[in-house]
Formats: C-alpha cells, structure tokens, sequence
C-alpha cells in the first residue's frame, strides 16, 4: 500500500464507508507540519488567534521585527592549530 501512496492518497473504508485515508509524505516534508496542518483543534486555534488579533488590532510582524534587537555578529576564532 505504501508504494500505491506516490500516486495519491489511499483510502480506507470499513463496511463499506470511508474510514481513513494514507498520504505519501516525500522526504522534504516535515511530519509536524503535516500532521498540524490536518489537525481541526490546531486550525481552530489559528483561526481563534487571528481573529482575536484583528479585533485587539495587533501589532503587524514587520512592526514587531523592527523592534526587535539585531543579532549580533559572532567573532570568528581566527586562531589556527
């Protein structure tokens, strides 16, 4: 079956109904994203927080980014052995 998933999802049923469905997930994505990405709780979440973002009026990123310190550069040892 895993093999068969390169081509598209395969879906499970029991009795006949739609019960499950397997993904192929390619070696450049990420398990976490995928999985909060189909997740309904953590959609509703993103969706609570942006709303509440839009009635608070939050600050926009690129505000916050200015804001936020510059990193500072590190030193490179220049001191070979």
């Amino acid at each position: 079956m895993v093999k068969e998933t390169e081509s598209g999802p395969v879906v499970i049923t029991k009795n006949g109904k739609r019960c499950a469905a397997l993904v192929h997930l390619g070696k450049d994505e990420d398990m976490e994203t995928f999985i909060l990405s189909h997740s309904p709780r953590f959609l509703e979440l993103v969706d609570q927080a942006s709303e509440s973002a839009r009635q608070k009026r939050g600050t926009p990123l690129n505000v916050l980014a200015k804001e936020l310190p510059t990193p500072s550069r590190r030193k490179r040892n220049t001191t070979r052995k």
